[in-house]
């Protein structure tokens, strides 16, 4: 009695359910991870010279060893070790799942490679996670690094930051990520603090991320450029060095070493550090013609305005008052080892002390 078509189908799906072993595995060259298929609405066993393949097609979910794949097609090669899956493919290991349009599976050095709207996330158990979109991606997952590249974005609920470039690189057991070509950083909500380089670099274990060569960063208030940026995400931290500059509607500063301490991502504090200079005005957008240089130069800010200010080392300012209705006109310039300066809520000075050694004077303009 020949059985029905469907029947030896239903048989073929029960044995390979039942024994969860693979279906053309040899003794010799067993593969380390076992296939169990879970279902498939259609299911084809094909021989073509001294390779096997298993085409299976529609709702397709299978297991290699822990890793979960789901697809609508899926090509299964014996002797290459190779599984290709078309069509809405997710893949699930460990706390990273990852979806496109095509995969291929290559099981012996254990790579995937993924192309067409690639999305992997992940995902641990105190409910932090992050996401990658590119066009193209490979995860090596015997040694958990993703490789994405093409439009490549990602964010990071952690850090609450957004990133885009060119290419990435995600070491998962190192802690470590890699971003190149015009990689771009958004850190916190649309008005807050931009970032661009030529190369970053981020650190999971130390929480810190390096950005080299043309770095820029900035805000709707204020902006900083150098060579070189480490940014402490713990401390809020970021220190600039490589011919650092600083730009805001108030200030315009150098200095061989920056340092700006944030807080929820709003900046409070820069440090200057050896042969800073400082120019600065008391309107917002005014002309920048009070100057200061130091060996240190420090700059409290409220709001993104300069509140207070101090120089320390071999200080030497020069600062010109506008006349009002309620002060003249005047010029003061002076030497000295300690500067301090205080500003009101409308950036205008309220006082201003020099200590040791203090070398000045002030020019009065004439009402007569």
């Amino acid at each position: 009695m020949k059985l029905p078509h469907s029947i030896i189908k239903l048989l073929l799906a029960i044995l390979l359910l039942g024994c969860n072993i693979s279906l053309f595995a040899q003794a010799k060259k067993a593969p380390t991870e076992k296939f169990r298929l879970v279902h498939a609405d259609k299911l084809f066993m094909n021989k073509m010279e001294a390779e096997q393949i298993l085409e299976l097609s529609g709702n397709v979910h299978f297991f290699y060893g822990k890793t979960e794949f789901r697809s609508s097609r899926a090509l299964i090669f014996d002797t290459k070790k190779i599984a290709r899956l078309y069509g809405n493919v997710v893949v699930s290991n460990d706390s990273l799942t990852l979806s496109a349009d095509t995969l291929a599976y290559y099981r012996i050095p254990e790579l995937l490679n993924m192309g067409g709207r690639v999305f992997a996330t992940h995902k641990n158990k105190q409910g932090e996670y992050r996401w990658t979109r590119s066009d193209y991606a490979s995860y090596d997952k015997k040694n958990d690094v993703l490789t994405t590249w093409s439009r490549v974005s990602a964010y990071d609920l952690k850090e609450n930051a957004h990133a885009k470039c060119g290419y990435a690189q995600w070491d998962r057991k190192a802690g470590y990520a890699l971003l190149l070509e015009e990689p771009r950083l958004q850190a916190g909500t649309s008005d807050s603090l931009y970032i661009s380089s030529d190369k970053m670099e981020f650190f999971d274990k130390e929480r810190k991320m390096i950005a080299t060569f043309n770095v820029e960063v900035y805000t709707q208030d204020y902006a900083a450029k150098s060579d070189f940026l480490i940014y402490f995400m713990e401390e809020d931290r970021a220190v600039f060095t490589g011919k650092p500059s600083f730009t805001s509607d108030y200030a315009r500063a150098s200095a061989m070493e920056f340092q700006l301490f944030f807080t929820e991502r709003k900046l409070t504090r820069t440090d200057l550090i050896d042969s800073c200079k400082v120019a600065f005005s008391e309107k917002k957008k005014g002309e920048k013609k009070n100057t200061v240089q130091a060996d240190l130069i420090s700059m409290h800010f409220v709001d993104d305005q300069i509140r207070k200010f101090t120089a320390e080392g071999k200080v030497d300012y020069f600062f010109v008052q506008d006349a009002t209705e309620k002060r003249d006109h005047f010029t003061n310039s002076a030497t000295g080892v300690h500067l301090q300066a205080i500003f009101n809520e409308e950036s205008k000075l309220i006082s201003m002390q020099m200590k040791t050694n203090i070398k000045g004077k002030y020019v009065f303009v004439d009402k007569s």
